[in-house]
């Protein structure tokens, strides 16, 4: 579960399971195939289980890719207002590099 602070009155930070979660630029990440699979079958299952058009989950998707240390997995962690939901979507380290 995560928790935008500033739903709490909080501040602006991002926490997952009580930690900051860290925003990640998409631009300092190289996915594997596989990773990008995952991920369209993360917002195929998001959308289905939730009654929603894919494209919602994208939209609240973009810009929305964190890290949460001691974890070396990266989250999308958003929110989707339209279900009042708060969601995410994996990738463990496996899948993706850190590029310059």
């Amino acid at each position: 579960m995560f928790i935008p602070d500033s739903m709490c009155g909080c501040g602006t930070e991002i926490k997952l399971n009580n930690r900051d979660a860290i925003k990640i630029s998409l631009f300092d990440v190289q996915f594997t195939q596989k990773a990008m699979i995952l991920i369209g079958m993360g917002i195929k299952k998001l959308a289905a289980k939730h009654g929603l058009p894919e494209g919602i989950i994208k939209e609240h998707m973009k810009g929305n890719l964190f890290i949460a240390p001691p974890s070396e997995n990266l989250y999308f962690l958003f929110h989707v207002p339209e279900i009042d939901a708060d969601m995410h979507i994996t990738i463990p380290p496996c899948h993706f590099k850190f590029i310059g």
